[in-house]
């Protein structure tokens, strides 16, 4: 058997500029010696019924997790000698109504399958605040993450048929969050922006998929 890992927008006097950023993923194997007696359908069984919980507990702890990655992004920010963001729940309903739309239409971009990105999302939620900083005005900007409430799973090799689940527990699917984000350099640009505001929405799917949008300002 083996285990498995699942892995600015800035407007100045001369430039408007969207940030496109992508998905992050990883994967780790090893190999388990582990013997399994149970019946494959009873494993199956008690393995759909854990997932469902851990499914339930995140929903239920969705605003905590958001709260954690808000925490770790500031952390960043703060190494960097830039100033925390502060929360701004409108933007937080507007990046929990993208989260939500891939999730339930099952794609995952910045751009809808209507074309619309997140400064019409803005838009369409009549949000129009900003910072200033100097002869610059930072309007907006969005980072995405496709994580995942499974951080491992033990697998038949021959037969694909999964053992046991080993499940992220929110610190760390906040942290691999933030410490994806902030390897990938499109990400970190956004985290590190002189934005002072944003909003994390997050919708968890039943099959365990964390669908996570950043909106800045």
């Amino acid at each position: 058997m083996r285990s498995k890992s699942k892995a600015a927008w800035l407007l100045s006097t001369v430039l408007l500029a969207l940030l496109i950023t992508l998905p992050l993923a990883g994967c780790i194997t090893s190999v388990s010696t582990a013997e399994e007696t149970q019946a494959p359908e009873d494993r199956a069984a008690d393995l759909e019924a854990q997932l469902l919980a851990r499914v339930q507990y995140f929903r239920e702890n969705a605003t905590n997790l958001a709260n954690l990655i808000h925490q770790g992004i500031n952390n960043k920010r703060r190494d960097s000698g830039l100033q925390p963001l502060t929360w701004d729940q409108q933007l937080a309903n507007i990046a929990l109504s993208h989260s939500r739309d891939m999730a339930e239409r099952d794609y995952f971009d910045h751009v809808s399958p209507e074309g619309e990105d997140f400064a019409d999302r803005y838009e369409d939620y009549n949000y129009s605040k900003d910072t200033r900083v100097g002869n610059q005005v930072y309007v907006g900007g969005e980072n995405l993450f496709l994580n995942n409430v499974v951080g491992s799973y033990t697998y038949d090799d021959l037969t694909g048929e999964v053992f046991e689940y080993r499940f992220n527990d929110l610190e760390e699917l906040a942290q691999s969050t933030v410490d994806g984000w902030m390897d990938s350099p499109g990400h970190r640009e956004n985290i590190l922006t002189p934005f002072s505001r944003e909003g994390i929405g997050i919708i968890v799917t039943d099959e365990g998929e964390v669908y996570i949008t950043e909106n800045f300002s």
